[in-house]
């Protein structure tokens, strides 16, 4: 299978740790290490780092230039709100 190379500005869905399932958007690239927003629990200005091998890249894009986070939630809500069960055991409550 073909691993797309994630870019800024690219929506990417995570698939592992607490935030599985969850879509952010890709704020940098630093080394092999991706930062991600989502505009919520982390912030532009407060970008959370990831490996790109626990994330599933999508075809969507943002413009970084001038983007808010309160733009961001509105762009990324459908897509989580889409999202209802967890897709990891450390989600699940107990």
């Amino acid at each position: 299978m073909e691993r797309w190379q994630c870019q800024p500005g690219m929506i990417v869905r995570a698939s592992a740790g607490r935030d599985a399932g969850r879509f952010f958007l890709v704020t940098a690239l630093c080394g092999a290490d991706l930062w991600l927003a989502d505009g919520e629990r982390r912030t532009l200005s407060r970008p959370k780092r990831k490996n790109p091998a626990h994330v599933h890249p999508t075809r969507q894009t943002l413009p970084l230039e001038g983007l808010t986070d309160r733009a961001l939630r509105t762009a990324l809500k459908p897509l989580n709100d889409a999202v209802s069960a967890p897709q990891s055991k450390h989600n699940q409550i107990r």
